[in-house]
């Protein structure tokens, strides 16, 4: 999937977050909901890391990806 420049900034400010992490997610998501602006939020859990995993693409393109707090406490593991 093709990033977009934001992503670089974003990969900058989260290097926690591997790229075959993303590659994971966005292959199997457990959940994906729309944003009202049309970008789309994949969510999936990081077994490694364990955290929930949020990346937000825009158009097809990759656009941020960061570790969800708020998801853990609502969801829990799955």
């Amino acid at each position: 999937m093709e990033e977009i420049p934001y992503y670089k900034e974003a990969t900058r400010k989260h290097p926690e977050v591997e790229a075959e992490w993303v590659a994971r997610v966005l292959e199997d998501p457990y959940h994906v909901e729309g944003q009202s602006d049309g970008r789309l939020r994949y969510y999936g859990y990081i077994l490694e890391a364990d955290k929930w995993l949020r990346v937000i693409v825009e158009d097809g393109k990759l656009l941020n990806r960061f570790f969800d707090r708020g998801k853990l406490k609502e969801w829990g593991r799955p």
